[in-house]
This record gives structure tokens, C-alpha cells and sequence, in this order.
């Protein structure tokens, strides 16, 4: 007799077409997850790309200093940094390699950028104007022949002027030029170095006439000599009507303008000394006193101070003194 078809492998069949149809989603779906993974780290690597050739754009550029790469979302970044007002946009070359304004915020200091191209143009762009100016004062020189000879000094000095706060806007400021018995006249006060390149360079902004430094006082000597001066004269053991001393605050305030001036005409700072003048030891302990008080905080650094210096005098004489010394 013919066996019976096995019923399992009917089940099986039936249980295999049942399936197929229901996995085709999961399949699609499968698909599309890895798609999108592909898809997502292809784009990754392109930005990643995109970033390194557009930071290293910028920091090729001269007038572009980039100091600090920030992240603030997951596709945008903040570039922090400095910019030259002649140099390209950053923009730009971020819109180069791909790089659009959604995808970064810029912060760039403006700043003149030094040893650049753009460094250079801005010197030429001076010297450019500088030179238009001189012309157009000797342009207007010559047509100042035709006029009185008053209005024409009148207006030669406005332009002279002019020129010379134009060269030098700094000195100018405690400089003052005066036009008298067809000569020029500098009158004023200058550091000693500001006076030395001012003396240097000043000739050659004349226009007409001879330029006379005369009146042009070297702040640093005449500075110096008064504060110095002003230091060693008192008597530092003089005292109020209550017993204290009354010079040793103004001695702070005088050693300091002295260090002032020391600065702005690149001085060394001057060394001190005490110097006593009396018989009486007592006095020695007085200067002692004094000393701690000047080198107080807040007062007069103490390594300023050379070992004191004292001299045989009356013992009803007893003075004390603080004289600026020449630095080694």
C-alpha cells in the first residue's frame, strides 16, 4: 500500500510561506538603518575633511590668526581668534571648502597684523599720504608768492603747523612752532629721547626757512635737575608740633616723579643714600627711624638704598638728607 505524505514537512512548507511575506519590512528596514550609517559616517568624513582644509586655509593667511577651535552643537563649531581689516574675510574662505555661516561662529578681534604684506601696505598707504601732503604744501608754497607778504606767512605757519602735527602728533602736543624774523622757532619741552629724534627729523618738514631749537627744552635734564633738587634739600630730621616728621611723605612722592622721568627717557632708575651730618650718636638711632618709615610698605624700595653715609658736624646741627645717586 502507497504511504501517506508526512504532514511535518506540509507544516514546515506552509509555516516557510507563511514567513517569507512578513520578513520583506525587517529586510527594507535593515537596509535603510545601514544606508543611513553608511551615509552618516561618509558625510562625517567629508566635514572632517572640509574643517582641516578650511582651519588650515585660514591659518595660512597672514592677517588671520585662529587661536581656539570650539564645538557649540554637533555640526557647528566657534573659531576664536584675530583679524587684520586688510586682510580677505574669513568668511570667504570658509565658503571655499563648504563651510557656510550656519555651520561656524566667527570672533575675530580686529587687530594690525606686524611683518605682514598687509603690514607693509599700511606704511606705504602713510608714506603715500605723507607725501601727498608735503606736495600739496609746496604746491600751495608757490602760489603764496603772488600774495602780501603778512598773509602769506599767516598761512605758511597753518600749513607748516599742519605738516608737523601731522609728522609728529605726539611731540606736537607740548611743542609749539613760531614763524619770527624769517626763521622758525620749536618752543616747548621734550623727553630726551623724543627731543633727540624730534632735532633728527624735523629739518626735513620745513617747508621754508631755517628751524631753531632754542626755545626746545630737554624735559629730561631740566626734570632731573629739579627733582634732585627738590630731594636733597630738606632736612629730614625736621618735625611738626607734634614731634613727627614732615618730609618723608613728600620724599616718596618726589622719588617716584624722579622714576617717572627715569622711565620715559629710558633711564636707569637712581640709587639713594642717607647722609647724616652730626657728632651726637644718638642721631644715628633718629636716622634708623627714618629710614624704616621711607622704606615702609607702600613708601621706597629698600634695595634702593646705599649703606648710609655719615659726616663729623655740630652736635646742635644734627641734619639728615637723602640724595639720588647715578645707578651703576
Amino acid at each position: 500500500m502507497p504511504k501517506a505524505p508526512a504532514k511535518p514537512r506540509r507544516r514546515s512548507r506552509e509555516t516557510r510561506e507563511t514567513r517569507e511575506p512578513r520578513s520583506t519590512p525587517y529586510v527594507l528596514g535593515s537596509a535603510m538603518i545601514a544606508a543611513l550609517v553608511v551615509g552618516l559616517t561618509v558625510f562625517l568624513l567629508v566635514r572632517g575633511f572640509q574643517w582641516r582644509a578650511a582651519l588650515t586655509a585660514l591659518r595660512a593667511e597672514p592677517g588671520i590668526e585662529i587661536l581656539s577651535v570650539e564645538r557649540v552643537g554637533f555640526f557647528k563649531k566657534r573659531l576664536r581668534g584675530l583679524h587684520d581689516p586688510l586682510a580677505p574675510a574669513a568668511e570667504g574662505i570658509l565658503r571655499k571648502h563648504n563651510i557656510g555661516p550656519r555651520s561656524v561662529e566667527l570672533v575675530l578681534a580686529e587687530y594690525h597684523s606686524l611683518n605682514t604684506p598687509y603690514a607693509k601696505r599700511r606704511e606705504e598707504a602713510e608714506a603715500e599720504r605723507f607725501d601727498r601732503l608735503r606736495e600739496s604744501v609746496l604746491t600751495a608754497v608757490g602760489a603764496f608768492a603772488e600774495t602780501a607778504a603778512k598773509k602769506r606767512e599767516e598761512d605758511l605757519e597753518k600749513i607748516t603747523k599742519l605738516l608737523f602735527e601731522t609728522r609728529f602728533p605726539e611731540a606736537m602736543k607740548t611743542v609749539d612752532l613760531e614763524w619770527r624774523d624769517g626763521a622758525w622757532h620749536a618752543v616747548g619741552e621734550l623727553y630726551a629721547p623724543e627731543r633727540e629724534a624730534f632735532v633728527a627729523e624735523a629739518p626735513s618738514c620745513v617747508v621754508e626757512g631755517e628751524l631753531d631749537f632754542g626755545g626746545l627744552v630737554d624735559l629730561t635734564a631740566a626734570s632731573t635737575s629739579t627733582l634732585r633738587q627738590l630731594i636733597e634739600s630738606p632736612d629730614l630730621f625736621a618735625v611738626d608740633l607734634d614731634d613727627q616728621p614732615v618730609h618723608l611723605d613728600r620724599m616718596v612722592r618726589l622719588v617716584r616723579d624722579y622714576d617717572a622721568v627715569c622711565e620715559r627717557s629710558g633711564l636707569a632708575k637712581p640709587r639713594l643714600q642717607l647722609e647724616l651730618s652730626a657728632a651726637d650718636p644718638a642721631a644715628l638711632a633718629r636716622l634708623g627711624e627714618i629710614k624704616a618709615a621711607l622704606t615702609a610698605p607702600g613708601g621706597i624700595d629698600a634695595g634702593r638704598f646705599l649703606d648710609d653715609l655719615a659726616k663729623p658736624g655740630e652736635a646742635t646741627q644734627a641734619s639728615l638728607k637723602l640724595v639720588p645717586l647715578p645707578a651703576p
